[in-house]
C-alpha cells in the first residue's frame, strides 16, 4: 500500500478527471478491490501449505527475490522508473524496512505457528496500531471516530486473545500470536512514516525500491543465519511461489495503483477489511477448526474497528 497518499493527492489535484472517475469507473475499481481481497485472502492458506516444503525465512527469501525478478523487467518494458528520487531514498528505505521486511518476516514466522485463519486476522489489525503510533509521531490527536474505532477494534482483539482461544501456558503459541501482532505494528509504523511527508517519486519507483529493500534485508540475514535451505520442490510449491510473485505482488500493486487513481485510500481501505474475514473463512474451510461465539465476536469487533479507523 505504499504510495497511496502520493497517488491520492495526484488524483485530487485533477478535479476534471476526478469528476469523470466518480461517475464512470467505481464499478471497475470495486472489481479490482474484489480481486485483491480474494487473492490476498487466499494467499494465507497457500503460504501455510508452502511452509510444509521449506523453512519460513527460506520461503520469504524466495518470495522477495522472485518478486523483484518478475517486477523489474515488467517496469522496464513499461518504461517506469525503478528508483525514487535520490533525496527520498533513505526515507523510503526506512518505510520499506518496516512495512515490507518487518511485516513479511514476522508474519511468515507467526504463520508457521498459528492457524492461517487466525494469522490473517491478527496481521490485518494494522490500522488499529496506526492510531497510537500516529499520535506518537505527529502529536496530533486523532478524530473521535478514529478513537472510537481503535477502542472497538482493540476490544475485539482482547476477545480474540482470551485464554479460551489462546493457550497462554504454551510459549510457542503465544510467541506466534505476538509475532503476528508485531507484523501488524511494523506495517502500521511504516505506513505512519510514509504519511509524514509528500513524495515526488513515481508510485512504481516507490514500490520497487521498498520491495528491493525488503529483498536485501530478508535474503541477506537469512543467508547468514538460516542453516537449512533445503526445499521440497513440487509443482504445487512452485505454483504458490509464482502466485506470490505475479498475483499478490505484481498484479496486487498494479490493481492498488489503479484503484487509488479513482478512489480515496480511506474508502479503498474499508473495502479491504473484507480480506481478514475472507481469509479466516477460507482457511477454516481448508484446514478445519471450530468457529465459536467468541471467535465471531472478536473478528466482528476488529473489523468494525478497522472500518471506523479508516473512515475519512
Amino acid at each position: 500500500m505504499a504510495g497511496s497518499k502520493h497517488l491520492g493527492n495526484k488524483t485530487a489535484a485533477n478535479p476534471k478527471r476526478l469528476e469523470t472517475v466518480t461517475r464512470s469507473t467505481p464499478r471497475l475499481a470495486y472489481l479490482y478491490l474484489a480481486v485483491m481481497v480474494a487473492t490476498w485472502a487466499g494467499n494465507w492458506p497457500l503460504m501455510r501449505l508452502a511452509l510444509a516444503h521449506t523453512e519460513p525465512m527460506v520461503f520469504a527469501s524466495l518470495r522477495m527475490a522472485g518478486s523483484i525478478a518478475v517486477l523489474a523487467p515488467i517496469l522496464g518494458v513499461l518504461r517506469r522508473p525503478l528508483l525514487p528520487v535520490p533525496t527520498e531514498r533513505l526515507a523510503l528505505f526506512w518505510v520499506g524496512l518496516f512495512q515490507v521486511t518487518g511485516f513479511i518476516v514476522f508474519s511468515i514466522i507467526g504463520l508457521a505457528i498459528v492457524a492461517p485463519g487466525r494469522a490473517i486476522v491478527l496481521a490485518y489489525t494494522m490500522p488499529l496500531w496506526a492510531i497510537p503510533l500516529g499520535l506518537g509521531l505527529s502529536l496530533e490527536a486523532p478524530s473521535p471516530g478514529k478513537l472510537a474505532g481503535a477502542t472497538v477494534g482493540f476490544t475485539g482483539l482482547m476477545v480474540f486473545m482470551n485464554p479460551a482461544l489462546v493457550d497462554w501456558a504454551d510459549l510457542r503459541e503465544v510467541a506466534g500470536n505476538l509475532l503476528l501482532l508485531l507484523a501488524a505494528i511494523c506495517w502500521a509504523f511504516g505506513s505512519c512514516l510514509y504519511g509524514r511527508r509528500r513524495w515526488r517519486s513515481n508510485f512504481w519507483a516507490q514500490t520497487f525500491w521498498q520491495l528491493a529493500v525488503g529483498a536485501v534485508t530478508i535474503v541477506t540475514p537469512a543467508a547468514l543465519l538460516e542453516s537449512d535451505w533445503s526445499v521440497q520442490w513440487t509443482p504445487g510449491f512452485t505454483a504458490i511461489l509464482a502466485y506470490n510473485w505475479i498475483v499478490t505482488t505484481a498484479l496486487g500493486y498494479y490493481l492498488w495503483n489503479q484503484v487509488l487513481a479513482v478512489m480515496s485510500p480511506a474508502v479503498a481501505g474499508q473495502v479491504l477489511t473484507l480480506t481478514p474475514i475472507s481469509g479466516f473463512l477460507l482457511s477454516t474451510l481448508i484446514f478445519g477448526g471450530a468457529i465459536s461465539l467468541d471467535v465471531v465476536v472478536g473478528i466482528l469487533l476488529i473489523v468494525i474497528g478497522l472500518v471506523l479507523t479508516l473512515r475519512p
